[in-house]
């Protein structure tokens, strides 16, 4: 208005507010990666349910977070190792969505299998006249178990040759002795 009551027109002033700018991760890229022993179900389980945390400029609660869980994908020849990944967007009030977060966890086998047949019940002591003995002797295989493979039956005999005993040529000993090995190629003692 000027001194003598004139009024101008309105003079508008239009503040667009705009959210353009989506949520990041708060949470550092691979700190929720994690490698486990294939046996070690507690631990997968544990990995499985971490989730990445998030912020946004404008959006103060961008806990919409949605995880995609990845498929177990086993290494070739090896099934009872391989990863799953898993990964998480969030998207804001507005709409943004986030980068993608990944976790990828990796399943390993480190262990070998272990004999569940008793050191040394298998020896045993014959006389040199019974043949029918011996050969149920050589027959006899240990019994392997393996934390991640269910089947260790590729059980590998080397068997000695008798040594006889010296002085006495009718008696001595053979030797036999065997290993196995899990899929992903862990052998055993």
């Amino acid at each position: 208005m000027d001194d003598c009551g004139n009024i101008s027109d309105t003079f508008t002033q239009i503040i667009t507010i705009q959210d353009t700018t989506a949520p990041i991760w708060t949470t550092q890229a691979g700190s929720l990666n994690q490698t486990i022993e294939c046996s070690n179900q507690e631990a997968l389980t544990s990995a499985q349910a971490l989730f990445p945390n998030a912020s946004d400029l404008c959006d103060a609660d961008v806990s919409n977070i949605t995880k995609v869980s990845g498929q177990f994908t086993a290494y070739e020849g090896c099934a009872n190792a391989g990863t799953y990944t898993n990964t998480w967007t969030v998207k804001d009030d507005c709409g943004n969505i986030s980068d993608t977060f990944t976790q990828v966890i990796t399943i390993q086998d480190t262990t070998a299998p272990i004999w569940t047949t008793q050191a040394g019940s298998l020896n045993q002591t014959i006389e040199c006249s019974n043949q029918e003995a011996l050969t149920s002797a050589q027959a006899l295989f240990p019994a392997a178990s393996d934390l991640c493979d269910a089947d260790v039956s590729n059980i590998i005999k080397v068997s000695g040759q008798f040594t006889a005993s010296e002085g006495c040529s009718n008696a001595g000993t053979y030797t036999n002795t065997w290993t196995v090995k899990d899929d992903c190629g862990n052998i055993s003692d």
